[in-house]
């Protein structure tokens, strides 16, 4: 079952570009808190971030922060990544394209026993999830969808 929050996510992602192409200006991005069970979970939120490619240029448009903050983590760790391959990959190559910046907890990584060097490169390890999600608001204009 998809979290309240992945829900609101994926219903609300066609309307991202829209609102950027009116006034890009105003919205310099939009930041998602995430948290999935599976890796058909996460594969649905990256595969909906993955259609905006069509949709928009992130070069002329703002970035999508998408902080992971939960279970999911745990697929991004190295050990895992014969079985979730294709989701990791999937999400390097969304950052590598500008579609979004992957960024997860430390807080939680701690709680779930993570170590740093256990999770890909492209992910950006912050302190907080909610501080981030926080600062991105305050800081850098970000929306929270």
């Amino acid at each position: 079952m998809l979290s309240r929050a992945t829900c609101l996510l994926l219903s609300l992602l066609p309307f991202a570009p829209l609102a950027l192409a009116q006034n890009p200006g105003d919205a310099p991005g939009y930041v998602f808190s995430v948290t999935v069970n599976s890796p058909q979970q996460l594969d649905v939120v990256l595969r909906r971030a993955e259609e905006l490619r069509a949709l928009f240029n992130p070069e002329e448009h703002s970035r999508i922060a998408i902080v992971l903050h939960g279970d999911e983590l745990q697929l991004f760790r190295k050990d895992n990544y014969a079985s979730n391959q294709s989701v990791v990959e999937r999400a390097r190559l969304l950052d590598e394209d500008n579609i979004i910046d992957i960024k997860a907890c430390q807080t939680m990584m701690r709680m779930l026993e993570i170590e740093q060097q256990e999770l890909p490169g492209f992910i950006e390890q912050v302190p907080f999830a909610p501080a981030e999600i926080e600062r991105l608001q305050r800081e850098e204009g970000f929306t929270r969808l």
